[in-house]
């Protein structure tokens, strides 16, 4: 099985957990009287935070995952050059010469095939078709 497939089995299985208990500690404890604002219970035998976590940590989550993607964005602004930064002339400069360059290598290489096929269709000389016979 891939890594990716048993990383994707993973996020599933532990979030329907995470949900599970989220359901029962927000909404079961406080109906059945096993949850406190301040002090731990037991529903069963799974243990039950206080409810003050059950607000206090989706938003801890929330600000930290926030800040994590706005510094992220801002280090992507930092790094991007300005546009007064990016000479458009020198770029298209640049894409000339290159065009340049790749033109000269194709013709460099369309005459050295045409001075190939030359010598390959050059026919023997009278003399050469002789010499040819009289070695046969």
């Amino acid at each position: 099985m891939n890594t990716e497939k048993i990383l994707g089995a993973s996020f599933i299985v532990g979030s329907i957990i995470i949900m599970a208990l989220y359901i029962l500690w927000g909404v079961l404890a406080p109906f059945l009287g096993k949850a406190d604002l301040t002090a731990w219970g037991n529903i069963w035998f799974i243990p039950v935070p206080p409810l003050y976590w059950l607000i206090f940590l989706p938003i801890l989550l929330l600000i930290l995952v926030g800040g994590a993607i706005f510094a992220w964005i801002g280090w992507a602004l930092i790094q991007t050059p300005s546009p007064e930064e990016i000479n458009i002339e020198e770029i298209e400069k640049q894409l000339e010469e290159l065009e340049k360059e790749e033109e000269t290598k194709e013709e460099v290489t369309a005459e050295e095939t045409k001075e190939e096929e030359a010598k390959e269709e050059t026919p023997k000389t009278s003399a050469e078709e002789a010499a040819g016979e009289s070695e046969a």
